[in-house]
Order: C-alpha cells, then sequence, then structure tokens
C-alpha cells in the first residue's frame, strides 16, 4: 500500500490505493488512443481500428481519486469548512460487431464514493452508472452520415458547452470540410444510477442541438451553433444558446480559441438576455528545451449570461492533462464575471508535463456572490467591489506508459477584502486563503 499526502498548506490527507494491472494493448488499440487524442469533439463518432472482425470487443478502465477543499467559507478563525471525496471507479466499454454498418455500445461504471465533510461522519455510496447504452448506424449505410441511437456521450472543445450523457439521437454528416451534429434528446431519460431508481428523470432537460464547424486546416476549425432545453418545473422554464467559435489543436506552435456565446433565458417573472467572451491562446517553444509553453486568456460574461448546465469548462493548455479552465478552486461559470488567466508550461520529461495558472477575478456587475455559481460558500460578502480575489493552479501530467496516466492538480484562491466581516471591532472575522488538492490514477487494458 502506498499512501499520498496534500501538501501541508492544505492540511488534508489523500490516501489513495493503487491500481495495478497487467497491460496487454494491441496495436491497434493504440491507434485508436492517438486518433481519440486529435479529435475535436466526441470519440464516439470514430469507431477503433481492427483488422479482424469481432462480434464483442472489451476493455476495462480503472480508476482511483481523490479531491480536497479547504476552506470553503474562506474563514481564518476554528469555523472553516473544508470537504473531502475519494473512491476507487471500475469502467467496462464493451463494443458489439463494430466494423459492421449496424454496431452497439455499452459502457458500465462502478463507484465507490465516500465524501466527508467537517462536523460530519463520512458517507459512503454505491453506484453502477450506465454511461452509454446505443445502436450506431456507419455512413456506409447513408452516405456522409453516422447515426447514434440510445444514450451517448457529447463532448465539445474545451467542454464549454457540452459535457453529458444524453438520451436520445445524434446525427453527424460530414461534406467536404463541413461537419453538421444534430442532437436531440433528454438528459436522465432512463435509469442513470441501475442500483437506484429515483435516478430516472432526476433533473430532466429537454435538449435540441445544433453543431456546424468548418475545418480551416488539418488543426483548426470555425463555425457556431444552437442550443434550446427547456427544463419544466425547474428555476429556469426555458434557455437558448447560441454563438460563433474556433480552436486550434496542438500542432501549431500558436494555439488559440475563440468564444462568442448569446443566451435567452426565459424564467419566472422575467425573459433575460446576455452575452459571454472567452479569447486566447497558448503559444509553444517546440524547439526549445523543456517546450515551454505561454498562454494568455481573457473572458467575461454578463450578469445575464448562462452557460448550457451541461459544460464542465475543462481543457488543456497544451499539457496531458486536463483542468478547469476557469480555476480548480473557486471553480466558476462564466456569469457576471471577468477572469484574466496567464499561463506557463512545460514538459519536464517527454511523459510528463507541468502547467501553473494564474487567474483574476472581477464581478461584471456588483451583486452578491450568491448569484455565481461557484465552489466556495464565504461566510461575508460585504459587496463593496467588484473585485474577487486571485487564483493560482498547479497542474502535473504523467503518462509514463500508453495505457496508464497520473494527474494531479493543486489550487488556492485568495480572496478580496470584500469577504471581511463588516464590524469595526478589532477582533472581528477575517477572511482566509482556499485550497484544494486532487488526484488521479487511471490504468487501461
Amino acid at each position: 500500500m502506498t499512501c499520498f499526502h496534500s501538501p501541508l498548506s492544505i492540511g488534508v490527507g489523500l490516501l489513495l490505493t493503487p491500481l495495478f494491472s497487467c497491460a496487454n494493448d494491441t496495436l491497434n488499440t493504440m491507434l485508436q488512443r492517438q486518433e481519440n487524442k486529435v479529435t475535436l469533439s466526441s470519440s464516439n463518432w470514430k469507431l477503433p481500428r481492427h483488422t479482424e472482425k469481432r462480434v464483442l470487443d472489451l476493455s476495462i478502465q480503472l480508476k482511483m481519486e481523490s479531491f480536497s477543499l479547504r476552506n470553503k467559507n474562506l474563514r481564518r478563525d476554528e469555523k472553516r469548512e473544508n470537504e473531502m471525496k475519494w473512491g476507487p471507479q471500475v469502467r467496462l466499454d464493451s463494443w458489439i460487431m463494430k466494423t459492421s454498418p449496424v454496431y452497439g455500445r455499452v459502457e458500465l461504471e462502478w463507484q465507490r464514493r465516500i465524501k466527508r465533510k467537517s462536523g460530519t461522519p463520512p458517507e459512503k455510496t454505491t453506484h453502477l452508472e450506465l454511461n452509454q447504452a446505443y445502436i450506431g448506424l456507419a455512413d456506409t449505410l447513408i452516405p456522409h452520415t453516422r447515426v447514434q441511437l440510445g444514450r451517448w456521450l457529447y463532448r465539445d472543445e474545451r467542454e464549454w458547452l457540452l459535457d453529458e450523457n444524453l438520451d436520445g439521437v445524434a446525427v453527424r454528416n460530414r461534406v467536404g470540410k463541413w461537419r453538421i451534429d444534430t442532437l436531440g434528446g433528454k438528459v436522465n431519460y432512463w435509469q442513470r444510477d441501475l442500483l437506484d431508481r429515483t435516478s430516472r428523470n432526476e433533473g430532466t432537460n429537454n435538449i435540441a442541438a445544433l453543431l456546424i464547424h468548418r475545418k480551416q486546416a488539418d488543426d483548426e476549425m470555425a463555425g457556431g451553433y444552437v442550443i434550446t432545453q427547456s427544463s419544466p418545473g425547474n428555476d429556469i422554464h426555458r434557455q437558448n444558446n447560441l454563438g460563433l467559435r474556433s480552436h486550434s489543436q496542438n500542432k501549431r506552435a500558436l494555439q488559440h480559441w475563440l468564444e462568442l456565446g448569446l443566451a435567452d433565458t426565459y424564467k419566472p417573472g422575467g425573459h433575460y438576455r446576455g452575452y459571454a467572451l472567452d479569447i486566447g491562446g497558448t503559444y509553444a517553444f517546440r524547439d526549445v528545451s523543456l517546450k515551454p509553453r505561454l498562454t494568455f486568456g481573457y473572458a467575461l460574461g454578463n450578469q445575464y449570461y448562462r452557460q448550457t448546465g451541461l459544460h464542465d469548462n475543462e481543457a488543456t493548455f497544451g499539457g496531458k492533462t486536463k483542468f478547469k479552465i476557469y480555476g480548480e478552486t473557486l471553480n466558476p461559470d462564466l456569469s457576471n464575471l471577468q477572469i484574466l488567466t496567464a499561463g506557463l508550461g512545460m514538459h519536464v520529461t517527454q511523459q510528463a508535463t507541468l502547467d501553473l495558472v494564474y487567474h483574476d477575478y472581477r464581478q461584471a456587475r456588483l451583486t452578491e456572490l450568491s448569484q455565481n455559481r461557484i465552489d466556495l460558500k464565504p461566510k461575508y460578502d460585504r459587496q463593496n467591489t467588484r473585485r474577487l480575489g486571485t487564483g493560482l493552479d498547479v497542474i502535473l501530467g504523467w503518462e509514463p506508459v500508453d495505457n496508464a496516466k497520473l494527474e494531479a492538480r493543486l489550487g488556492m484562491f485568495a480572496p478580496s477584502k470584500r469577504f471581511t466581516s463588516s464590524a469595526k471591532r478589532n477582533n472581528s472575522p477575517r477572511n482566509d486563503t482556499a485550497y484544494s488538492a486532487g488526484i488521479e490514477m487511471e490504468i487501461k487494458f
């Protein structure tokens, strides 16, 4: 047994049990993983390459992950709130007749979750989730068209719009340099957790989406999207997101991203329209030792802009590990917020990358912080300045072999004076820094 501990400044031990397995990847599986790394959206659309026809293909992924958040309420005294969650996962991915014009896929994930908050006993739960279960139609049946029927995963660039398993139909058309994705379905229409009957229709969203991309170069795409959702019974009855976007990948020395978004939100009491901008780039010095990378970005979401709620805001700045692009500890949605980002990354070895990412946060309009979707819950909020504070993240990714990966993320958020008590006593409560730490170990075979 090997133990991993977070830094003393975080003060929370992260206990992990390593996962060992005999790796027996074939050359075809290696080609599939290389192909997934350069695909700009969900990997479900490209079938694994195999020279022989088989009825059933299985793969297993073992994962151990742990995450801790210290001083969630930004307090300096003994009343800090801390939380921690950890546990193992086993994912079974099965393809049925994947080289045929009609094929199938089923992905199951077993999880053991242990959560603990300050002053409470650990909460232990077991889940068996049906991540994907669909029938696919290859483009040999309908030229230039692939279809998926059932439950499938869709993940866009930087997971800024969608990173969700949807129940319904997905159609992808490719004509020349154009790629058109048409989606229609619901979230959790069928039971998500096979051990929990209440996981069906839990927070169900009706969703329809059209995403269009045009390939500008081998690693660059530009396009637009329209996403509409309806959630009867929730606070937001209907929401429409539309916008323009452009992205490039890791093949170029200069990579960029651009998001221009509009959101129409219909909820009891009013109709609200918001806008968002997220622009930035990463320059990689590929001919220099350690291959350093510099990243700069700016993001703005006005008071009424809302992301889809099905997003995750995770990407890389050219390294081997995804992380929260707006900060690991604060982890905000882009709503009523301005974020300046600067990053420095490098290849420590051929198999390992290190990123240092800084964020500066301000509200677009001075309001209660409770209106922002963030992971922290400050005890005090004087609302005397739009400035919220700064964040700093350290991200490490290591892939010693093709089928194994280790990821570590350390983060902090230093709050502004806005979050001190309004009392004028010398001993009145003060704010303090919040910390987060996460680690994941993964093995595939």
